[in-house]
């Protein structure tokens, strides 16, 4: 059954959604309501389920790290064995998003990974334990993630905030101690300098002037939150077009259509992947088919085929390898 949300709670989700790192003042006066009715809103949207956590957003090629994506589809399996294999994956540190599939495939994952040793060994692993269960298995490497904020919630017309993350890999050089912050502050975005300090040891002062300063260098790109689609009332499909008689004119058009589209949360691009993949959250088929055709009507001469994947269950999203 979907809870009814009320347009506070729609517009507490929206900006959590912008910035999840913003203070209880801050909701408060876009918000028009108390901050005590902005604490006790969080906490009922978290105790109900609508809000998984508060994630902070790094681009991972900053930091020196590869994001492979990886597509399975397994054979001979029953719902134990499929369940077997998506433990095996969630344990593993490198495996930063994992999702169950309806469609071509059966499991989607990313692995987020200084190393080719690293995945190799991750690869080796899954093969000898489940070789025999594996049907198809296709390898990308995400180059660039897009991620345009929900405007569906309001219904707003258009997106008006992105966040690009996942860029190629370079010398990072953020010590130690940026990094234990980013443990800390990647799967719990809402964290203070405060209570980081404290688990740290340092001071707030020094905790807030590094957070700053990888912002400033656009490590952390940014602050959103995690959303139970069911819970929200939205199902969660991914759509990957193989085109034709590209130009860079219709490219780019294609490109700001992704852009504004209020229900595209995600613009991908990896190699090894179709020419344009995006990420879409609809209320129902009719939706979907309704974006589709707006999608094939303006495209037609471009696009040569496309295919569509349901994410209908999320096992693992952090984007950032945690011990």
């Amino acid at each position: 059954m979907v809870h009814k949300l009320d347009m506070k709670d729609k517009k507490l989700l929206y900006e959590l959604d912008l910035n999840s790192r913003q203070s209880y003042n801050q909701l408060a006066k876009k918000i028009r309501i108390s901050k005590n009715a902005i604490n006790y809103r969080i906490n009922n949207l978290i105790k109900e389920g609508f809000i998984k956590n508060f994630q902070t957003i790094l681009d991972s090629g900053k930091l020196g790290f590869t994001v492979y994506r990886m597509y399975i589809k397994l054979q001979n399996t029953t719902p134990e064995k499929e369940s077997e294999i998506i433990e095996f994956l969630k344990q593993k540190k490198i495996v930063t998003w994992l999702v169950s599939v309806e469609g071509d495939f059966d499991i989607a994952l990313a692995i987020t990974t200084k190393s080719v040793r690293e995945m190799n060994a991750l690869w080796r692993e899954l093969l000898a334990n489940y070789v025999n269960y594996l049907d198809k298995r296709i390898i990308s490497i995400l180059t660039n993630i897009s991620y345009f904020s929900r405007a569906y919630l309001l219904d707003i017309k258009e997106n008006t905030h992105v966040l690009t993350f996942v860029t190629e890999p370079e010398e990072s050089d953020i010590d130690k101690t940026d990094m234990n912050i980013l443990r800390l502050l990647v799967p719990n975005a809402r964290m203070s300098a405060v209570e980081i300090a404290s688990k740290l040891r340092l001071t707030s002062r020094r905790v807030i002037y590094r957070i700053r300063e990888m912002e400033r260098k656009k490590i952390i790109i940014g602050y959103k939150t995690l959303f139970d689609m069911n819970k929200l009332g939205y199902l969660y499909y991914k759509i990957a077009f193989r085109l034709n008689n590209i130009t860079k004119k219709n490219e780019m058009q294609f490109k700001w259509y992704i852009r504004t589209n209020p229900n595209i949360i995600y613009d991908d691009e990896a190699t090894g992947g179709e020419d344009i993949e995006i990420e879409v959250q609809v209320r129902n088929i009719a939706e979907l088919r309704k974006l589709l055709a707006s999608i094939r009507e303006r495209f037609a001469d471009i696009i040569k085929d496309y295919s569509i994947m349901e994410y209908y269950k999320e096992h693992k999203h952090l984007m950032f390898p945690m011990k």
